[in-house]
């Protein structure tokens, strides 16, 4: 994700309940309800202190009859009442705590599950180019722990906070209508914690906000570092690694401890006062009781009802410090919408219809960055049933050429036409299912061999995928696994070798019976061993179809139709394997540079 600046960051309050407001709506009945559950929930305690002070009231005064309700009761039977009203209050407090606890949830998970929802839709809609320059830790935090942060925000936050502040509303008029002068004694109070409040409240969000991006570096570089292990083993980068990981484990518990600080200030200056205003509470109170003034089941009254105005606002203390830290990463995920822009990837559009596959670039042109143009004119008609290989220096735009074929970037200028069809006119899925893709980093998903076989047609039957994998030369060594086709992969293939995960990938490219095929770099890093079944599999594979081939090795590019090659973005020369060789021009040199030291065998025409 792009970092916002500060000015960016800053977005008020009402901005940020804005943005989630269209979430809300679509939960309104519900929101409804558990308002309701949060209102009785917020005053169904305040009876009890004033059952407490009829309870001390009767029972020090001894009288042969108390009134309760507007009846005069019989001590034990007055006794008896109070006792069903305090279970019955119970009861209903512990529904409506299990109503407001479920719905509460409920709301939250739907809209997180929306939320992220749109978050990886939005993720997914980006181009190649944003992903070229993103570190999945950093991706993945915004799409768990970021998201995870504002259910809490919804959950533990907006909602008990607004149910704390109704109980503090509540408690303020019950101990005022008790004794307006004790109350005014515990309101004097609350001045020394909003002063607290305001003060540190910035500082708690300015430490949450740098934890954060703590976390998030540490976590991208783990991501990074777990992936690519076998290069920190290789290249014997254990310690440094480990030392690297120290200083920033080393930062996030700094900023952590410092956050733990700012909120640990707050709630101490909060307990502070609960306990400065029952002291004062308890001692002008006694004083009262001792002159007449008050009776002693009013005092306590008034001490249980205070008592119930500080445990809201210590919650509230650590209501705010979830939503400071929740606040961040609201931040970040709006900030993720607003700094990335979709793909103009329109599924709008007739559907691509495809008969002879003749594949044609008309003056494409490109650039990742202003100025540095990585595509130039490029003009090449290709035949349906053709295979063609491009050639060329790393940077020379093979791949980058392809990717506009698959839609994956977009041409600044010309124009891509299959059967004639402007592929930018079509619906994007007809495109893409048009066109089977085998490149040099096979990636596999986790789940067994037969699912990645299917990722393509997941309703394609048994019979189809064995098919795809005999054709692709992969049947023999699944079939000798210990579950076959139903043999767990592990993540990203780990469990298998280069030639055969290139054999499985081959196999779901098939599978998908496409009309066009892309292979690149298909045979790069595979033994000879595996190269020979691969190079056997891709005969069949590539016969009938439209074949673009992104190969340095002579056993791929030499049996191609025709051999394109690539230099500064531009097409330089075209023609067959041995006519290329013969002409001595760039295609030779770059033959005798690169292409004859992938080979062990001598090759004939030098």
């Amino acid at each position: 994700m792009i970092d916002a600046t500060e000015d960016e960051r800053e977005r008020g309050h009402l901005e940020e309940l804005g943005r989630l407001a269209p979430y809300a709506k679509r939960h309104a009945g519900l929101f409804g309800v558990t308002l309701a559950v949060s209102l009785l929930l917020a005053v169904i305690d305040i009876p009890i202190p004033f059952f407490l002070k009829k309870v001390i009231d009767a029972v020090l005064a001894k009288h042969e009859s108390v009134s309760l309700f507007g009846s005069a009761l019989p001590p034990q039977q007055f006794l008896l009442t109070i006792f069903f009203c305090l279970v019955g209050l119970a009861l209903i407090k512990g529904t409506l705590v299990y109503f407001q606890r479920t719905i509460s949830e409920t709301i939250g998970q739907r809209i997180v599950f929306e939320l992220r929802l749109d978050l990886y839709r939005h993720l997914q809609s980006l181009s190649m180019r944003f992903f070229r320059g993103a570190r999945t830790g950093k991706l993945m935090l915004r799409l768990m722990g970021d998201i995870n942060a504002v259910l809490d925000m919804i959950t533990d936050g907006f909602l008990r906070a607004l149910m704390d502040f109704i109980t503090v509303l509540a408690v303020l008029v019950a101990i005022l209508w008790v004794n307006w002068q004790l109350a005014l004694i515990v309101m004097a109070a609350l001045p020394i914690y909003l002063g607290a409040f305001l003060r540190l409240n910035p500082r708690l969000r300015e430490s949450g906000r740098l934890a954060r991006r703590e976390r998030s570096t540490l976590s991208g570089h783990l991501q990074e570092k777990i992936a690519g292990a076998v290069v920190v083993k290789a290249f014997g980068q254990e310690a440094a690694e480990s030392d690297r990981v120290e200083r920033q484990t080393g930062r996030l518990r700094d900023r952590l401890i410092e956050k733990a600080r700012v909120g640990g200030r707050l709630s101490a200056i909060a307990n502070v006062t609960v306990a400065l205003g029952g002291a004062l509470v308890l001692w002008i109170g006694g004083s009262q009781v001792l002159d007449g003034s008050m009776t002693k089941g009013s005092l306590m009254a008034f001490y249980a009802l205070a008592a119930m105005l500080f445990p809201p606002l210590r919650r509230l203390a650590r209501t705010n410090e979830t939503y400071q830290s929740a606040r961040v990463s609201l931040d970040r995920i709006l900030d993720f919408f607003d700094d990335t822009t979709p793909m103009q990837e329109h599924d709008r559009g007739p559907a691509l219809t495809v008969t002879r596959a003749e594949v044609v670039f008309e003056d494409v042109s490109f650039s990742y960055l202003a100025d540095k143009p990585v595509l130039r004119d490029v003009t090449l008609r290709v035949l349906g049933g053709e295979t063609v290989a491009l050639v060329g220096h790393n940077g020379a735009g093979k791949t980058t050429l392809i990717n506009q074929l698959l839609r994956f970037l977009n041409p600044d200028s010309g124009r891509i036409l299959i059967d004639g069809q402007d592929i930018h006119a079509v619906q994007l899925s007809s495109l893409r299912r048009q066109i089977g893709v085998v490149t040099q980093e096979t990636v596999l998903f986790s789940g067994s061999i037969g699912e990645n076989i299917r990722y393509g047609r997941p309703e394609a039957s048994d019979e189809e995928v064995a098919e795809a994998a005999r054709i692709s030369n992969a049947d023999e060594f699944i079939r000798q696994l210990p579950e076959g086709f139903d043999t767990d992969v592990a993540e990203r293939g780990q469990r298998l070798s280069g030639g055969q995960l290139q054999r499985i990938a081959l196999a779901r490219a098939v599978l998908s019976n496409p009309p066009i095929l892309i292979l690149d770099e298909a045979t790069s890093a595979v033994d000879a061993e595996s190269e020979s079944l691969i190079q056997d599999a891709l005969a069949r594979v590539m016969k009938g179809r439209t074949t673009f081939v992104i190969a340095h090795r002579v056993s791929t590019v030499r049996h191609a139709d025709r051999i394109v090659v690539m230099q500064d973005g531009q097409i330089v020369e075209e023609g067959t394997h041995d006519d290329l060789v013969a002409a001595g021009g760039p295609y030779r040199r770059l033959f005798s540079e690169q292409l004859i030291h992938d080979t062990k065998r001598p090759v004939v025409g030098l």
